[in-house]
């Protein structure tokens, strides 16, 4: 009776190995993920284009790490879409959105930007593994002549999408 208990009480397998192997399986899934800098500083930081006259000139900030970069960290290829939020505003003053203009990715010629989404970039080829793609945006700013002083802002925002999966609707 001892040998039954015993030869029940032992696991079937027991059996070892000087190796063992596991197969391992994952599914990775389609990222989209960008940023914007400018002036080489951090993401979504503020663009700040200093003092300007108000003499209907068109003030020219070349797109790279001294200005506006969008980078893409994505893992499939990608549509980009600009806009603002509105006119830059100060108080009760403002300039129009069409002094404000923007120039890179698919956009080849400066554009006013509006408070619609604007694909700024076609087929964005996804990022090399482990890294990002970069692209420089140039802004361009005409303040016209007998604009109040002070300080103007408006919001310009990107999005990303998976490549031809239509216009972002937000934010």
């Amino acid at each position: 009776m001892i040998f039954l208990l015993v030869s029940c009480a032992s696991p079937a397998f027991a059996v070892q190995s000087t190796s063992s192997t596991q197969p391992v399986q994952v599914t990775i899934n389609d990222a989209v993920a960008i940023s914007a800098t400018w002036n080489s500083g951090a993401n979504n930081s503020a663009i700040n284009l200093g003092s300007v006259l108000p003499d209907g000139s068109q003030n020219t900030y070349t797109g790279g790490t001294s200005g506006e970069q969008l980078f893409t960290y994505s893992s499939v290829m990608i549509d980009v879409y600009t806009k603002a939020s509105g006119p830059l505003t100060g108080g009760s003053n403002s300039i129009a959105l069409t002094n404000f203009r923007y120039m890179g990715g698919s956009v080849t010629t400066a554009r006013a930007f509006t408070t619609n989404y604007y694909k700024i970039y076609d087929n964005w080829q996804k990022a090399p593994q482990g890294g990002s793609r970069v692209a420089p945006i140039t802004l361009y700013l005409n303040v016209p002549l007998g604009t109040n002083p002070g300080s103007y802002q408006t919001t310009i925002y990107f999005s990303a999408v998976k490549h031809n999966a239509g216009t972002p609707t937000t934010p």
